[in-house]
């Protein structure tokens, strides 16, 4: 899916315009059915990511996002987490494929040129 930018300013670079870095902040949803590996998110604003950040906004509290790129395009994978009520351990195994995360809201920044 590609991301509609909610904000994107650029930081001046000493080599000039053309690589002048991009910061872009993006909101998107879970897919409806998620994808085992995780799905993708292209960023169209810049080339290639340099860095990126992704939070689950109101997240319900159980769920975390391990998430890499390349390219313009970040794979995010969606974890449950969960606590063991005998020896209070905890664990996190990835979401099924098939699962509807589209209740989730992502808020993604990233920089990139």
């Amino acid at each position: 899916m590609a991301a509609m930018p909610v904000y994107v300013g650029a930081l001046d670079h000493p080599e000039g315009a053309a690589n002048r870095l991009k910061v872009v902040a993006v909101s998107v949803n879970g897919p409806a059915s998620y994808t085992t590996g995780g799905f993708k998110v292209t960023v169209n604003d810049v080339n290639e990511i340099l860095h990126a950040v992704v939070s689950i906004r109101d997240n319900p509290g159980n769920k975390l996002v391990r998430y890499s790129w390349s390219g313009n395009t970040l794979t995010i994978q969606i974890f449950t987490v969960s606590a063991s009520t005998t020896d209070g351990s905890i664990s996190a195994a990835e979401d099924a494929a098939g699962t509807d995360e589209s209740g989730l809201t992502l808020d993604i920044i990233v920089v990139g040129v």
